[in-house]
């Protein structure tokens, strides 16, 4: 490597803490006593910033401080900052610090003074210098020492836990517009000693690189968070921080010198930076909308920030942002039969021309589900024109209504830079035979829209067109169920996600037209699967608790141009977003952008997957199910929620429309608005507020209403009332207002002239048990005071949704209101162990000035073998249970570290019908007792049963107790007890999972 140090431009945006203003003072007292030398001395170069390394107390070797110190003042020579070197920790006083931006801590530690670092006023000292503005640049050894300061280890992010070997290893880089890491090649291959830290840093800090785990480095553990670089605003300064420097070779290489001038630099306010990136909290999420019932399938973003929202129920709604109005522009009416399945509206995109053609594209069933269309509106202000539909493809459509849980998004469409649109329907017939060279079903097709409504295919394709027995809109196939794909922007790349079936989630990236291959794998299959391509090091699965699928989201389009003062930083910059509804995360996915070829451990292509982050961590998702980049650069994600609707209290479940911005260490002011009723004949009173919104710490913001949406102020208050006297629906809209200007909106549909249905489920227990092979009866009841209380039921108006089996259809009950109906599963289906939520719902059909209104209620079935692992929560004297991995367990865990008193809650549970359960445990420990137990830990005995001690002579042991229904649904608390037990002895068991035998009951029942 060469030892020349990369040159900078000095920007003129380097500016002094502001409690540096003293140095001010200074230089004109020195101008004022000096002028008269002038003539006689030279004028010292000018320089834009000012540097202090300090090396005291250094735990590096010596040889390498010195090549430390040299480096950087080579660097500031070159850069044309200002540099000063000292080992004197007597440095650290006020006006000693005031005259540098920014302090390089080289392979030193604030240690304490007996160990040669700072005294109490050179620790103050410090502190004071950041608060004011300071930054602070941490290499290597940094991280070391000071354990007695958690202020200092703050500052560094991490405190060292201990070294690995000295070795070869990559670095993956993961940020590349920070100035320390915008020149570093994607992946980093260094020889030197590498950290592991006691507490990973990455919730506080913005990580730049880290190390590459799997690829020969060892010592580092198995976790996946080693960050190697990353930096902070902290306490009112500046913190950066390398892991780099450990030997003397590293401050003669290139690209460690560039690493280093782009900290410093950043550190000293003399280059700019976003620090804020992976920070959590971020980012600050707003509901535009609650969500409402229909099955929201997908979101686009409009060039004037409307937002359009699809579902499967047919509706196609606008949110407009100024507003906060929500509008059905278009509704295809499909009932809830053909919503059941997975047909419907599936798959929405905006044409790239939408701000002057306004034409929108859709993929959606016919009412029948025997044909599916892709086909093109005309969008108005909030309304789509029907009679605008330009059908570009017909094909058959006819999904499957077989086999458990709510149908899947079967579906996606998006346009690339050259005009062409794909489509894909997913794998839409029973059996799996879609994907054919003559099928359009089951692959990814490219066609070119027109402006009449036709299309073309444009060249490059699988098949040429006239090729017998094809089609040449084909673009890519062999995935089984393409169902979301996106297209990034800068690289054209096709990213999909593709549910297999073993189980597995493939993430394909694709560059051109073809058979696809192996794909990145997660979930059901162990990372060593056959037809999965290599795992990236330390990628966590897709799936998360309780199961699901990934979905693919966008890719990010950075524009520097943008004004939206909240866009996603450049950080995020062509990085891939996926998000899991059943784990309720969202991930980034980063690639390698150009091919390595470093000889060990081997190189890496173009292409290949680098990394996969979390992000968002700090927020909480229910079930998020489509999510796109505005051209704010902002991100807007629809969630439906718990129940897919709102139920009969009003209560939104969780559900709406987001949009997430990017605030660094700011805040926009929150707006929530809280209603008692949102639904009643007029006159119809309801009481509002804004509680939850403004700022925090007591910041001053203002209210304004307007409960009508006439665009006028109705009320400042931030509790009021309002009166509505005509029918109809209304959007109450509240505008928050923070000190600096900067507004947050939130609305609330209110419908007066009809009232929600009410809906009751019989003869199914919240909570209740069942087996594979049930079929699982039940009732529905519907109160709905609009339409009249002796009025009988149109139960094909009531959509039931479940995760298990397949629901039938409903038929009226004789001389009632309600329905029946019942879900069936098979004897061979494998249900995995936890809770599967069932959700009725039920639309009025509304009045003559007022919209239809849907009433939902919701509960819980449990299959009767349960993995212990899978319990609601945990706890008791000693911190409660570990689900412990075990290679031997039915589910690859079980639950250990088991002590006396400790215990475990399953909810809901309704133990009708329930007569005995069955304990699979392992007697590996003292011994003890398995008590079940009603409502709390001490509640009310329903059974108990011993589990043997180590030595006894078993093996694993299955031992059964009695078990009595406590009546109705509750918490089912199983405690574990040995009063011999104190914490020289060794745990209790271990507990693999529970059985439960009954008579089948009148709802969901065991045996």
């Amino acid at each position: 490597m060469s030892s020349r140090p990369l040159s900078s431009s000095p920007s003129p945006r380097a500016r002094p803490p502001a409690s540096i203003a003293l140095t001010a003072l200074f230089a004109l007292l020195a101008l004022i006593i000096g002028s008269a030398a002038v003539a006689s001395f030279p004028r010292a170069p000018e320089v834009s910033f000012r540097v202090l390394v300090y090396s005291g107390a250094g735990h590096g070797p010596r040889e390498t401080v010195r090549a430390g110190v040299e480096a950087v003042r080579e660097l500031g020579a070159r850069n044309g900052f200002g540099v000063e070197a000292t080992d004197d920790p007597a440095v650290f006083e006020d006006a000693g610090l005031a005259r540098f931006h920014a302090v390089v801590f080289n392979n030193t530690a604030a240690a304490s003074e007996g160990d040669g670092g700072l005294d109490d006023k050179g620790r103050a000292a410090l502190q004071k210098y950041v608060r004011a503005g300071g930054g602070w640049v941490g290499l290597h050894d940094a991280s070391a020492g000071a354990d007695d300061w958690d202020w200092y280890e703050g500052l560094v992010g991490a405190t060292l836990d201990r070294n690995a070997p000295v070795l070869a290893g990559r670095i993956k880089v993961l940020d590349h517009a920070h100035p320390s890491t915008a020149m570093l090649p994607d992946l980093w291959e260094r020889t030197e000693g590498r950290y592991t830290w006691r507490t990973g840093p990455g919730a506080t800090v913005h990580t730049l690189a880290r190390i590459g785990v799997g690829d020969g480095t060892t010592g580092l553990g198995k976790g996946v968070d080693h960050p190697w670089s990353w930096c902070q605003d902290y306490d009112g300064g500046r913190s950066w921080f390398t892991a780099g420097g450990h030997a003397p070779s590293a401050f003669h290489e290139e690209d460690f010198l560039a690493h280093l001038l782009g900290g410093i630099e950043w550190a000293a306010g003399a280059k700019p930076g976003d620090c804020t990136a992976t920070r959590a909290g971020s980012f600050q999420r707003t509901r535009l909308a609650t969500g409402g019932p229909g099955d929201p399938v997908d979101v686009a973003v409009a060039p004037d920030r409307r937002v359009f929202v699809a579902r499967r129920t047919g509706e196609l709604e606008v949110v407009d942002q100024r507003t906060m109005k929500v509008s059905t522009a278009l509704d295809l009416a499909y009932s809830p039969g053909t919503a059941a399945r997975s047909d419907g509206l599936t798959a929405l995109t905006l044409d790239p021309g939408f701000a002057e053609n306004r034409w929108l594209y859709l993929l959606r069933s016919e009412a029948s589900g025997d044909r599916l269309f892709l086909s093109r509106f005309t969008a108005g202000p909030d309304t789509v024109d029907p009679a605008s539909e330009k059908r570009l493809l017909t094909l058959p459509g006819r999904r499957s209504t077989d086999g458990g849980g709510s149908p899947p998004p079967t579906g996606s469409l998006a346009f690339d830079r050259e005009g062409s649109l794909y489509a894909a329907t997913g794998d839409i017939t029973l059996p799996l035979n879609a994907g054919g060279p003559n099928d359009l079903r089951g692959s990814i097709l490219r066609i070119t829209p027109q402006d009449d409504g036709t299309y073309t295919v444009p060249e490059g394709n699988v098949f040429g067109p006239g090729t017998s027995g094809t089609r040449p809109e084909i673009y890519a196939m062999g995935m089984r169920n393409p169902y979301r794909f996106t297209v990034a922007p800068a690289s054209g790349a096709l990213l999909a996600t593709d549910t297999r079936p073993d189980g597995t989630v493939g993430h394909f990236r694709i560059t051109g037209a073809g058979q696809i291959g192996s794909p990145f794998c997660s979930g059901g299959l162990p990372r060593g699967a056959a037809d999965c391509a290599p795992r990236v090091s330390g990628a966590p699965d897709a799936t998360g608790p309780g199961g699901g699928i990934t979905m693919s989201g966008p890719v990010y389009d950075y524009d520097a141009a943008s004004l939206y003062r909240t866009r996603f930083p450049e950080y995020f910059a062509g990085k891939w977003l996926t998000y899991d509804p059943g784990g309720r995360r969202f991930t980034t996915l980063s690639f390698q952008r150009e091919a390595f070829t470093e000889p060990r451990p081997g190189p890496a292509a173009a292409g290949e997957l680098l990394s996969v982050d979390g992000v968002f961590e700090d927020m909480e998702w229910i079930r998020p199910t489509a999510a796109a980049f505005g051209p704010d650069g902002a991100l807007y994600v629809v969630d439906p929620g718990h129940d897919d609707g709102t139920d009969r209290d009003g209560d939104d479940g969780g559900s709406g429309v987001f949009r997430i911005d990017h605030v660094g260490l700011g805040r926009l002011p929150g707006a929530d608005v809280t209603i008692d009723r949102d639904n009643g004949s007029a006159p119809l009173t309801v009481a509002f507020t804004g509680a939850g919104s403004g700022l925090p710490g007591g910041v001053p913001a203002t209210y304004a209403w307007d409960f009508d949406g006439d665009g006028g102020t109705d009320s400042t208050e931030a509790n009021p009332s309002y009166t509505y006297r005509t029918d109809g629906r209304f959007t109450a809209r509240l505008t928050v207002t923070g000190p600096e200007g900067t507004t947050a909106m939130a609305g609330q549909d209110i419908t007066v002239g009809n009232t929600r249905p009410r809906i009751t489920v019989h003869r199914l227990a919240d909570g209740g048990l069942f087996r594979a092979g049930d079929t699982v009866g039940f009732t529905v009841d519907v109160r709905d005071e609009a339409d009249g209380r002796t009025a009988p039921v149109d139960c094909s108006r009531i959509l039931v949704r479940s995760q298990i089996g397949r629901p039938g259809a409903l038929s009226p009950l004789p001389r009632s209101r309600g329905c029946r109906g019942s879900i069936v599963t098979e004897a061979g289906d494998a249900l995995r162990s936890g809770p599967y939520r069932v959700t009725v719902r039920y639309t009025d059909e509304g009045g003559p000035n007022a919209p239809e209104l849907t009433g939902s209620a919701s509960l819980t079935l449990r299959t009767a073998f349960q993995e212990a692992e899978a319990f609601t929560s945990t706890g008791g004297a000693h911190g409660g249970a570990v689900a412990g991995n075990r290679v031997d367990a039915s589910g690859g865990k079980a639950l250990t570290e088991i002590e006396d008193g400790d215990w475990i809650a399953f909810d809901p549970v309704h133990l009708g019908g329930i007569r005995s359960v069955t304990v699979g445990a392992t007697p590996c420990g003292l011994g003890g007792t398995v008590e079940f137990r009603a409502g709390s830990p001490d509640g009310p005995l329903l059974g108990s049963l011993r589990v043997p001690g180590a030595g006894n002579g078993s093996g694993d042991v299955t031992p059964t107790t009695r078990l009595r229904s406590p009546g109705g649904t509750g918490r089912l608390y199983v405690v574990f007890t040995d009063p011999a037990w104190n914490s020289e002895k060794p745990d209790l068991f271990a507990v693999d999972w529970f059985r439960f035998h009954g008579p089948e009951a009148d709802g969901a029942g065991a045996r």
